[in-house]
């Protein structure tokens, strides 16, 4: 991991990930940071923790706790394909925007929701974007 100390998010080259930390002490700043990092993606490539709330208070959990719960185990069996398909349908909240998000039509989105939904919950859309949180901690 490089590291960048910036005063400011613009001009980051493509596919760079950022955690921004806001603590006035650096120290705390730098754990801030480090921690929004950790749950950054290709799609939100800067997080800042102040944006994370109680979210972050999951960077805590430790990693064999995350590992071993029910619903990111569910979800480590599904394919890379099919995670971001239910990430962009938790970040949207619906089925046709997540297909724009992911370029696709709503009917391959529905479909891809139908067989995931054979191995996870997708009715329940707060417990599956925590569960996919718990799943980036452990990249």
């Amino acid at each position: 991991m490089g590291v960048v100390l910036a005063g400011h998010l613009a001009g980051f080259p493509d596919g760079v990930l950022a955690g921004v930390g806001t603590s006035p002490c650096p120290a705390r700043a730098w754990t801030e940071a480090r921690t929004a990092l950790r749950f950054t993606t290709v799609r939100t490539p800067v997080i800042s923790h102040d944006d994370l709330g109680a979210l972050a208070l999951l960077a805590h959990v430790p990693v064999e706790v995350l590992r071993a719960n029910a619903d990111v185990v569910a979800l480590t069996a599904l394919s890379e394909e099919d995670r971001d398909t239910l990430d962009a349908y938790c970040a949207t909240g619906s089925l046709r925007r997540a297909a724009d998000l992911l370029h696709l039509h709503h009917s391959s989105v529905s479909r891809r929701l139908d067989q995931i939904g054979r191995s996870v919950d997708v009715s329940d859309l707060a417990r599956t974007k925590l569960a996919l949180a718990a799943l980036k901690l452990l990249d």
